[in-house]
């Protein structure tokens, strides 16, 4: 196993780690917690952008 990062935040993944973070990705279920946060935040950008146009408008 060896996991390896840098400053910057990257993170490498080998052996066994990396094949079962595949595997989670590829068929464990996702968090309904964090489904409903994200299509909250999708919901939020999108009225960020539309006021944002708006106010490009009137420029």
């Amino acid at each position: 196993m060896a996991i390896k990062s840098s400053t910057f935040g990257r993170l490498e993944l080998s052996g066994k780690d990396a094949a079962r973070f595949t595997q989670h990705m590829n068929e464990d279920k996702p968090n309904e917690k964090v489904k409903l946060a994200l299509e909250r935040g999708r919901k939020l950008l999108e009225m960020v952008n539309a006021r944002r146009q708006v106010l490009n408008d009137d420029v």
